[in-house]
């Protein structure tokens, strides 16, 4: 039978809003001769009147390592480590685990004899006292404590796990001496307990009450607005599952950071009983999608109109389009065979599905064919023996800059040789889904890790970079530093060059769950370089030294806040007249969302 009809995917990597890059982003601006504008910066040229008065059938992908998975985050990376702490990526890891998987690796969730785990069996009161036990690591010390509790209808395997919620403030009972063991308990009693080991308190009123558990469960995060309508309902074990591993990943109100994290650093869960969540590896959804891709990327190679896989009932049941998005996006840098757009069919065929894949390339089977040979043209003569990978990116990056020219027309004006990589080789002319096709496919091949970042750039659509330097994670965006000027010259910028997510986040955004954190700064281009100023002085200096030097240009970056606090026209007027009024003009540009300013063509009387 047909499952889900057709489902279409147009134009992947159009991401033609980024023809729109070129708006004026905030920027000081002094009007002294000559106003024009570049993205994502207003630039003005000073003149200094005020002083002066003047294929082959079987190939091999084009990257296939393990380098390649530091650019994933980690429930999409092959292979995922644990050392010992508890990192962000570790974190998103274990989030993404099956939390029937998770529990039972954990030994929370529990089966019968069979190892059948009854997921929709409705659990009883007591059943949702033993699994909360467990999941706070406290089962070992229930069992070899005496901890009373005043109810009388506890079976005696029981009593543990009660008298340890009991003394812990976690469970009232239902009155009159009773817990009510045998009852079947419902969602709303058992987002209680989640909630009181969440550090939320209902004693008095302080956090909730019992009318109010369905809204206390939705701000903390425990059920998605408009759940709490349901939460009357028996709570089924499957449902009891999906809840405790999910309230393992919510902030304790007052430690303010997961409970799976206070759990662990309090040594309530054990180190070896989470590294078994790292070792079992082979069920994890993201494998059983990798078992295709060799057979994918040989499709893509032959350029194959139909292509067909088989996937699994648990990888359609797990938000089997984004999967195969990552998967496809796998296979493109792998070949360097881009997709145009696609579509797909999926049957159900017995107790697996039957997923069926018709693309459009880019580019025909000759066109990628002429794309690899000029990749690695490219690099044999960008790329010299013995570049650090800082080296490399700093390379490709001046490269693309140099040997590509922004093609500012409108949308409608733009023609499709503009969007691919193969096309901006041939016509010169590029917008950002070329510039991050070909960053991509060329540091590959050069051996450095890269990635392409699909997001947006102060609202309008756009895409990027990300680079592996060192085992640090970069963003590095060289169609924002391939300035679009009105006058002559082809000038290169590094104001996107190898930033933090803290840094480029001013004024782009992505989707961060399938993109790994991006935390370091050392190879930043104006870190390296020692480019950094922080107040008017340090600036003021670093002016003096390229006069001195009869620099043509120079950046910096600003960390001492709002760029507005340095007054760059006087100070470059005050180092002007303390020279002999030596510079006789200037162009100077501020991009506020990164804090670098920048002086270019400057030119000099002698």
């Amino acid at each position: 039978m047909l499952f889900s009809g057709v489902l279409v995917f147009v134009d992947l990597l159009s991401y033609l809003g980024c023809v729109l890059k070129k708006g004026v982003k905030s920027a000081i601006v002094i009007f002294c001769s000559l106003l024009i504008l570049i993205n994502p910066y207003a630039l003005v040229f000073a003149e200094n009147q005020a002083d002066t008065g003047q294929i082959a059938a079987e190939k091999t992908s084009v990257r296939k390592s393990a380098g390649i998975e530091c650019l994933f985050p980690a429930h999409l990376q092959r292979d995922v480590f644990f050392e010992g702490e508890l990192s962000e990526e570790n974190i998103t890891y274990l989030k993404n685990i099956p939390h029937d998987e998770a529990l039972k690796s954990l030994n929370v969730l529990r089966g019968d004899k069979r190892g059948n785990l009854m997921l929709d069996k409705v659990a009883e009161r007591v059943e949702g006292a033993a699994m909360l036990v467990r999941l706070l690591g406290a089962e070992e010390y229930a069992m070899s404590s005496a901890l009373s509790h005043p109810f009388t209808d506890v079976p005696d395997w029981a009593n543990p796990y009660i008298g340890y919620l009991y003394q812990n403030g976690l469970t009232n009972g239902i009155g009159n001496n009773l817990y009510g063991s045998r009852e079947l308990i419902d969602e709303k009693q058992y987002l209680t307990f989640l909630l009181r080991a969440l550090g939320y308190s209902d004693k008095d009123g302080r956090d909730f009450t019992w009318d109010t558990v369905g809204r206390a469960a939705v701000e903390a995060g425990l059920i998605k607005p408009g759940e709490e309508a349901f939460i009357g309902s028996q709570l089924k074990r499957e449902r009891m599952s999906q809840l405790s591993w999910r309230a393992m990943f919510l902030n304790h109100r007052d430690r303010n950071k997961p409970l799976l994290v206070c759990l662990y650093e309090q040594g309530m869960i054990k180190r070896e009983n989470l590294a078994a969540l790292f070792e079992n590896k082979d069920n994890r959804i993201i494998i059983q999608w990798f078992a295709n891709l060799d057979s994918l990327e040989q499709a893509f190679f032959r350029h194959d109109e139909k292509i067909e896989i088989t996937i699994s009932r648990e990888q359609k049941d797990n938000d089997y389009k984004k999967y195969l998005e990552h998967t496809l996006e796998r296979v493109q840098l792998n070949t360097g065979v881009f997709l145009h757009q696609y579509y797909t069919e999926l049957w159900q065929q017995g107790g697996s599905y039957r997923l069926i894949l018709y693309p459009t390339y880019t580019n025909s089977a000759s066109g990628d064919e002429k794309l690899r040979l000029w990749v690695d043209e490219i690099v044999s003569r960008v790329i010299s023996p013995g570049m650090t990978d800082y080296e490399k990116v700093k390379a490709v990056h001046d490269y693309l800059i140099t040997r590509l020219e922004y093609d500012p027309r409108e949308e409608s004006m733009v023609p499709v040789s503009s969007f691919s990589a193969l096309g901006a080789l041939e016509t010169g002319i590029a917008v950002c889904k070329a510039y991050s096709e070909l960053m991509a496919l060329i540091l590959n091949k050069a051996g450095v890790p890269c990635r392409i970042v699909v997001g947006s750039a102060n609202g309008t659509g756009h895409s990027w970079n990300m680079v592996c330097i060192d085992g640090e994670l970069y963003h590095v965006d060289a169609t924002w530093d391939d300035p679009v000027t009105n006058y002559k010259g082809n000038t290169t910028r590094y104001d996107y060059f190898n930033l933090s997510d803290r840094e480029i986040e001013a004024d782009h955004s992505w989707d961060r769950n399938s993109y790994p954190v991006c935390n370091a700064t050392a190879q930043n281009y104006f870190v390296k370089n020692n480019l950094i100023i922080r107040d008017s002085r340090e600036f003021k200096a670093a002016i003096a030294e390229i006069v001195e030097n009869r620099q043509t240009d120079l950046s910096v970056k600003y960390l001492g806040g709002n760029s507005e606090k340095i007054d760059i026209h006087k100070i470059i007027n005050d180092v002007n007249s303390d020279a002999g009024y030596v510079i006789s003009r200037y162009v100077y540009s501020v991009n506020e969302a990164v804090g670098v300013i920048s002086l270019e063509s400057i030119e000099y009387v002698d």
